[in-house]
């Protein structure tokens, strides 16, 4: 059986040139890279004590925040709720074998 690659968005940098792309294999991944806290907290429209839990936790993340995100970021919504589902699956995973 053939392991299947983990999911990851497709994220450019448009103020950058030549235009950057980054290939995030998690939420924080992808935090990281789109910009500064405070920045993302503004147009996110959430707090930054809500920004940080969604980032060390994506699962805690509402749909709502996450389609507010993709649109936040330009991203794809699927391809942003599978790096989720990923992470919330491995996350799961990591408390069964503890």
């Amino acid at each position: 059986m053939s392991k299947v690659a983990a999911p990851t968005v497709a994220f450019i940098e448009p103020l950058t040139s030549p235009p950057r792309v980054h290939h995030p294999g998690t939420l924080a991944e992808l935090l990281e890279v789109a910009g500064t806290r405070k920045r993302i907290v503004e147009a996110w429209g959430v707090s930054a004590r809500t920004y940080d839990t969604r980032k060390r936790s994506p699962s805690t993340c509402t749909v709502g925040e996450l389609q507010q995100l993709a649109r936040v970021l330009n991203v794809s919504e699927e391809e942003l709720f599978a790096v989720v589902r990923t992470e919330a699956a491995g996350t799961d995973n990591q408390h069964v074998k503890e």
